[in-house]
């Protein structure tokens, strides 16, 4: 059952991912304003990324799909830093100098569920569910793993 669960999660974050970075969804995520360049690169980096957990676990070979918690655990760490240090400390931390400019041109259009803090970049409503799908794919394939 934690195979089927993983396999499911892993999945739908992947297939998530794709279709807010292809289709335009707007005012879920706002595509139109990507270049050519960022919306190709961000689609093809993150299929291979987040289609690497998938493929470990249909593979069967345990130590793949190690390799793939410890990937799911980056993205994750990566998603906190790139998201979170801003909204909570200010874009001063954030992982690109221009992250202010830049959430601003890709983002400020679109949902905002979080409360404003002190006018720092808040992840959007198409991130914060990108961002528990990521959660959930780590927990069900840790889980996954452990149960092997």
């Amino acid at each position: 059952m934690l195979y089927l669960f993983a396999i499911l999660m892993t999945n739908l974050h992947l297939i998530y991912h794709q279709a807010t970075s292809k289709l335009d969804l707007f005012p879920l995520n706002n595509i139109r304003a990507y270049t050519t360049p960022e919306n190709l690169g961000e689609a093809a980096m993150n299929f291979l990324s987040m289609g690497f957990p998938v493929m470990a676990l249909l593979s069967g070979y345990q130590m793949l799909v190690l390799i793939a918690c410890l990937e799911l655990a980056i993205i994750l760490i990566g998603e906190i830093y790139t998201w979170w240090t801003p909204y909570f400390f200010g874009p001063r931390f954030a992982m690109q100098k221009n992250w202010t400019e830049l959430h601003r041109r890709l983002f400020s259009k679109t949902i905002f569920v979080l409360p404003n803090r002190k006018g720092n970049p808040a992840p959007n409503l198409e991130h914060l569910i990108l961002h528990g799908l990521t959660f959930a794919s780590l927990i069900a394939c840790v889980a996954c793993y452990v149960s092997w």
